[in-house]
């Protein structure tokens, strides 16, 4: 029997850009968050006696802006190498867009045996004290589009093989991921391995059925934004004598992101909504487990309070905030959103004519993907081009440079906009 770490995406030092926009964002400790979560993971590999740790891609986050990363990287590997734990990693899209990545020399594993595997065709390690065989290929290049996995060798004969891959896996990506190395689990199963480690996609996902070889995306160690929530960590694998693997996922983070989603559906009073509020707060701080959390709070249903709250939004948005102070627990609201209706529904004479109409009418053609979105995106894009570039490529973007970015925003101020039409129209 031996036990393994299987991690991907641990994006080092990832910049987090952004955030100091956010009145009380606890910037400093959500930067340190990735090292936090990756000294959890060395604890864990020598509390568990793990005979080896497998990386699968984007252990960095793209450019460096100093030597740093790269060396806290290394200092990390050689803690494991003094408990004589070897490391094994290929390289994913993030980094192999970092030159200094090719530079850095990494100390060889506690075997001699190197900790990166080829990123120029699939390389084979093997431990032949415990029989093990892993199979893996980086990227050479940031944008990899080809099925890496066909070039796979064969599974070496009575060894566990493990294949490494960092990979969208058709079906697997949403809209955070690009499409890289693509391939399906039957490419992955008709290798005949007995375990696959993949990495790219962030939220943590097996992709077979109890009796099939597993196929895992673990998911990365430690969230850095909204867009990335709930419990992160890794696979701690578990082979027994006859081979066969059990899988138990390891919280690693430090600092959780979560969406609260207040329904405020049958309100009449606009105060109603901070017991709403409290009461949607409750499993999430249950499930924290005390980390401290950030929270992105959106408030949804048909209310007769509708107009009220949309009438002084700032001031409800900023008495959410307030409100979250009261709950006995490290939060932290990053962001509150109103998405609420007004009970009252749209009439015939709305719908067919008048700026009710034509509102509703611009609104589904930017949801629908039309003209409109291309058009307004060319108009923003030169006041766009203005803002200092971590703006630019912030996660929650000031001014959209996208489609699904811009289609977000419309889609969050459509409310608003329609609210005030009938206000104006019930005068």
């Amino acid at each position: 029997m031996f036990k393994f770490i299987h991690c991907a995406d641990i994006h080092l030092d990832s910049p987090l850009r952004g955030l100091e926009k956010y009145e009380g964002a606890p910037v400093d400790e959500i930067r340190g968050a990735v090292r936090r979560a990756m000294n959890h993971l060395f604890e864990l590999a020598i509390e568990e006696k793990v005979t080896f740790v497998l990386i699968a891609g984007d252990i960095y986050d793209g450019k460096w802006d100093d030597h740093q990363t790269g060396l806290y990287f290394v200092k990390w590997l050689s803690r494991f190498h003094e408990h004589d734990i070897p490391v094994y990693a290929i390289t994913g899209n993030h980094d192999a867009a970092n030159k200094m990545t090719k530079f850095l020399h990494l100390p060889s594993n506690p075997n001699g045996q190197a900790v990166m595997l080829s990123s120029q065709f699939a390389e084979t390690v093997r431990l032949d004290d415990i029989g093990v065989a892993i199979h893996g290929r980086g990227f050479a290049d940031q944008e990899e589009r080809e099925n890496l996995v066909l070039d796979y060798p064969t599974p070496v004969s009575g060894y566990f093989n493990i294949g490494m891959l960092h990979t969208s896996l058709d079906g697997a990506v949403g809209g955070e991921h690009q499409r890289y190395a693509p391939c399906s689990p039957a490419d992955l199963w008709q290798r005949e391995y007995q375990y696959w480690a993949l990495g790219h996609v962030h939220t943590r996902k097996h992709h077979h059925k109890p009796d099939q070889t597993p196929i895992v995306f673990p998911g990365n160690l430690q969230g850095r934004h909204v867009r990335e929530t709930g419990p992160k960590g890794c696979e701690l694998v578990t082979v027994d004598n006859a081979g066969n693997v059990s899988l138990s996922f390891q919280t690693l983070d430090v600092f959780r992101f979560e969406i609260c989603d207040v329904d405020v559906g049958g309100v009449r009073e606009p105060d109603e909504v901070f017991g709403r509020f409290n009461e949607a707060m409750q499993p999430l701080v249950t499930t924290a487990n005390g980390l401290p959390i950030a929270v992105r709070v959106i408030v949804s249903g048909a209310s007769e309070a509708h107009n009220r709250w949309l009438s002084d939004l700032e001031t409800w948005q900023q008495s959410i905030r307030a409100n979250a102070f009261s709950i006995d627990a490290d939060v932290w609201i990053e962001k509150v959103q109103f998405k609420t209706q007004p009970l009252r529904t749209l009439s015939a004479e709305d719908m067919s004519e008048g700026a009710i109409a034509e509102l509703m009418r611009c609104f589904e053609e930017a949801q629908d993907g039309g003209d409109l979105v291309s058009e307004l995106l060319a108009e923003l894009e030169p006041l766009r081009k203005k803002l200092p570039i971590e703006l630019q490529s912030d996660h929650d973007q000031w001014i959209p440079g996208d489609a699904a970015s811009l289609r977000e925003i419309l889609a969050e101020v459509q409310p608003m906009l329609l609210q005030r039409l009938m206000t104006e129209n019930q005068r």
